[in-house]
């Protein structure tokens, strides 16, 4: 038999041209990937999505009451620089001297750190699931996003044609305003606006982009800790002193870039907990009758809105000298 003529049992090779490694390099990445599959699998594979639900609401709620409780101490720093500082010094050393200096600090930060964990695998859990149940991957949850971060780069770099949309992805073109803003050459052929029927409203953008704030918020604890807890530079400020807590904040937050950062965080954090908080009450069945409802819908936005506006004003004080 010719052996053209026989069915070919390799797979085709798609995008750029592969070296000669590129067989062995792709099996081990495929091996990697197969291990973290399994073990992905091992951990969550009989788990009910009921029980990952109660686990992001227990440990949102952890980290929520972490939050006000944090935010009620960095208040603390309108009273001055002694009495904050002496509130920074009373967090490390209490328990002291039955237990040794920092200890229940550091159990603190070990709980904090196992209910930040908490969250994020079962809300990917719950996300990959969802994915799956939909028919979609992450590759076709990531390719709209990466096509708009393209087209926001050609816009930038000067209007270069763009590549066609892929599938399922709709771009909607902004109104001109009094005929001062035209369309520009990648969206004039786009609709005007969104249709009426498929307008969002604010609770659910803040809805749909739980994600989003996560990782913003993630991204501000990182950076949080290695600014003012381990003063990391470049982090820090050039004038960190270990000890110093007033001066640390203030020092940080008088750079404009940090400031802005730091509100914008604050600004995501309002959203993750609103929605976080009336998520987790229905969840675990709080929210029993249309009352209840309403009363938990007042109190999430109450918590996030005061927790994010006291936060906000710290930058504020320090960046118009109330605070210096």
């Amino acid at each position: 038999m010719n052996s053209a003529a026989q069915p070919s049992t390799e797979r085709p090779v798609t995008g750029t041209t592969r070296t000669a490694t590129a067989p062995a390099d792709a099996s081990v990445t495929a091996g990697i990937a197969a291990v973290a599959g399994d073990a992905w699998q091992r951990m969550f594979g009989d788990t009910h999505s009921s029980d990952l639900k109660l686990a992001m609401a227990a440990s949102g709620t952890v980290l929520s009451l972490f939050t006000v409780g944090h935010m009620a101490g960095n208040m603390q720093v309108y009273l001055g620089r002694d009495h904050y500082n002496e509130y920074a010094e009373f967090i490390r050393t209490v328990g002291a001297p039955v237990l040794p200096r920092t200890s229940v600090l550091w159990v603190a930060r070990i709980g904090l750190l196992g209910s930040a964990a908490t969250h994020v695998l079962a809300g990917t859990e719950l996300t990959l699931r969802a994915m799956s149940a939909e028919g979609r991957t992450v590759a076709d949850a990531l390719r709209p996003i990466t096509w708009r971060v393209g087209a926001a780069a050609q816009k930038v770099r000067g209007g270069f044609p763009l590549a066609p949309p892929p599938s399922g992805t709709q771009r909607y073109r902004k109104a001109a305003f009094n005929g001062a803003f035209l369309a520009s050459r990648s969206d004039r052929h786009a609709p005007r606006q969104r249709p009426r029927g498929r307008r969002r409203s604010v609770p659910r953008i803040i809805a749909r982009s739980m994600r989003s704030t996560g990782a913003v918020l993630g991204l501000f604890t990182v950076y949080h800790v290695l600014d003012l807890t381990a003063g990391a530079r470049p982090a820090a400020s050039v004038s960190h002193t270990h000890g110093d807590a007033y001066g640390n904040l203030v020092a940080s937050l008088s750079r404009p870039s940090v400031a802005v950062f730091y509100t914008a965080s604050m600004a995501a954090l309002a959203g993750h907990m609103i929605h976080g908080l009336r998520t987790a009450a229905m969840d675990t069945g709080v929210t029993g009758t249309a009352r209840r409802v309403r009363q938990v819908d007042t109190i999430a936005k109450a918590v996030g809105g005061v927790v994010a506006l006291g936060n906000v004003s710290i930058p504020v004080a320090v960046l118009t000298k109330v605070v210096r």
